[in-house]
């Protein structure tokens, strides 16, 4: 069996990959119930209602007949959303529940919720409705728009520091040419002023006022309000309105590399099942071999 034997070490000696296939931490029958649609449509519709019941609660207040059972049914609500989060972990598992940003949003909310039953503090009642904020994580269209501006934020906060520094500026020379003028008397009352303008609130009044001191004070209002009303704040909205457009096309090339992932594992099993089938052939011409070799030299019997 010597052939055999060194045939199925040649076999042996080639290198075997890995299989890559995503590892799932969690429970399966969670996992499984977790992202069933009719649970997401059951969470949302908990949402809708819980929002529903709260607006009702503040409009009326405790006078309401429908009060105590709006009070139960804030308090079934809450325990829905906290065996979701349980369902979620346990769907997820530690590693990765915790490693999604959504999930911790969910968590602070649910937290926040809680707070807002403690019967000492009646102002922290009204952090209760921050249990709608879970709009946001139940409906993917809102997280990506979410997502989207946290990744337009450099852009944003470059944006506005550019109309922080028009605004200045124009407060320094609103102040100094019209310090006589209510709106202009110092820097503060400068800077409301001018955002009035730049939301062109009181626009043709403040223009009017400001002419009767200075004839030429239209240079200045129309000036300020071209470039912060028109300019700067349009530049502020095309930031986000590029981040939203964007963000479609980033989940989009993740779900390609994810199935690019996927597709790779199946090569490389593939590879791995073409490898043992070749060490298979190989033992097999290796016996074949031997036992054509043991026939041919067998003696004939007396």
């Amino acid at each position: 069996m010597s052939n055999a034997t060194t045939a199925a070490a040649a076999s042996g000696d080639a290198p075997r990959r890995k299989v890559k296939r995503k590892s799932h931490d969690g429970i399966p029958l969670f996992r499984w119930l977790t992202k069933n649609p009719i649970w997401d449509v059951f969470i949302l519709l908990c949402i809708v209602a819980n929002a529903a019941i709260l607006g009702y609660d503040a409009h009326y207040g405790e006078a309401s007949q429908y009060h105590a059972q709006i009070e139960q049914w804030n308090n079934y609500f809450l325990w829905i959303f906290t065996a979701e989060l349980l369902l979620e972990f346990w769907a997820q598992g530690p590693r990765a529940y915790f490693r999604n940003g959504w999930n911790w949003f969910d968590i602070i909310v649910i937290g926040l919720s809680y707070i807002a039953t403690t019967p000492a503090i009646s102002a922290l009642r009204t952090l209760r409705v921050v249990r709608v904020f879970r709009l946001v994580s139940a409906v993917p269209q809102m997280r990506r728009v979410v997502e989207a501006l946290f990744g337009a934020l450099p852009g944003i906060l470059a944006s506005f520091a550019i109309l922080a520094v028009v605004f200045y500026i124009a407060a320094v020379m609103g102040t100094t040419l019209f310090h006589s003028d209510p709106g202009f008397s110092d820097l503060g009352k400068a800077m409301l002023s001018l955002f009035a303008l730049s939301q062109f609130d009181g626009w043709g009044d403040t223009i009017q006022r400001l002419q009767e001191q200075n004839p030429y004070a239209w240079v200045f209002v129309i000036g300020f309000t071209i470039i912060a009303a028109f300019a700067v704040l349009n530049l502020f909205i095309g930031v986000i309105v590029e981040a939203v457009q964007a963000a479609p096309q980033e989940e989009i090339k993740e779900e390609i590399e994810e199935l690019e992932g996927e597709v790779e594992g199946i090569a490389e099993a593939q590879e791995d099942a073409a490898v043992v089938q070749q060490r298979i052939l190989d033992e097999l011409r290796a016996l074949r071999a031997e036992i054509a070799a043991l026939r041919g030299g067998a003696t004939p019997p007396a």
